[in-house]
């Protein structure tokens, strides 16, 4: 019995390796992260580390790892990342001897993207500030607007914020966060262009007297004058909307070139006075 003992153990030695053997194949290989990824989503720019784990007795694996169809340098088992809604994949090879010899796997990181829309309302010339609107959609409302150095709030809205350049941080109610900039431009309007034809034949089409740009000078005032200088029109605060018509005590004016005299009082600056001629077509 003693000698027997010998291949006993040989026999069964065999069969423990062979069986370990033959439970190392089919290779395969899971992803794991820190944070789980099981708690997405998770805030923009979350450093998430990554970590390739290969099945048991996986001989000498490399890796290969592609970001959003981008292929990352190194063949390590970990890679790190900043959360930004990324499909990570993993592609992994052996010298197992099994058949096939690799595997791959793939996550998605899920992500909070908040974005912001920044604008500076601006109603007067020659201003030396404006009114700036913030707008963010994406993560968990309410949010909280921050525009750095003037001041935060949950409306967005900020009022009479000096001309230069800001910072703007918004934050949902999960404490995700976006940046973004606003420049509050010194905002110089344009001079009014009266235009030099007008056609007020009751079409609904370029019946009255427009002013490009007038909407910036509200305090106006228009005088129009005949070819004998007799004066037909005169009118304070001249609006577009309510524009001359080529009327003169309630009777169409006859085709003909008359002449414009417009006083404009632009924001912070001198009166200033433009004069042309602008001619009626029926």
């Amino acid at each position: 019995m003693q000698k027997l003992l010998p291949h006993f153990v040989f026999f069964l030695l065999s069969s423990i390796i062979g069986l370990s053997s033959h439970a190392q194949c089919p290779v395969n290989v899971s992803i794991t992260t820190i944070p789980d990824i099981s708690n997405a989503p998770f805030c923009k720019n979350t450093p998430i580390q990554i970590t390739a784990n290969p099945s048991f007795g996986a001989i000498t694996p490399t890796y290969l790892w592609v970001i959003n169809g981008d292929t990352v340098a190194g063949t390590g088992a970990t890679i790190n990342i900043l959360a930004n809604n990324q499909t990570v994949q993993v592609f992994m090879n052996t010298n197992t001897g099994c058949v096939p010899d690799f595997d791959s796997s793939s996550i998605f990181i899920e992500t909070v993207i908040i974005t912001s829309e920044v604008t500076p309302i601006t109603f007067e010339c020659n201003q030396t500030a404006a009114d700036v609107l913030i707008t963010a959609s994406g993560g968990q409302s309410p949010y909280n607007y921050n525009l750095l150095g003037i001041g935060s709030n949950n409306a967005g809205l900020f009022n009479s914020v000096p001309v230069g350049s800001y910072q703007v941080l918004i934050t949902d109610d999960n404490g995700c966060t976006d940046t973004n900039t606003v420049v509050v431009p010194p905002f110089n309007c344009p001079d009014p262009i009266p235009f030099d034809v007008f056609t007020p034949n009751g079409d609904g089409f370029n019946d009255t007297w427009f002013v490009r740009y007038l909407e910036f000078y509200p305090e106006n005032e228009v005088f129009i004058f005949d070819r004998w200088g007799q004066r037909v029109y005169h009118k304070k605060n001249y609006k577009n909307t309510e524009g001359w018509e080529a009327k003169y005590l309630g009777g169409d004016l006859p085709v003909s070139t008359y002449y414009y005299i417009l006083k404009i009082e632009p924001e912070n600056s001198d009166i200033k006075t433009f004069k042309g001629a602008v001619s009626i077509i029926r």
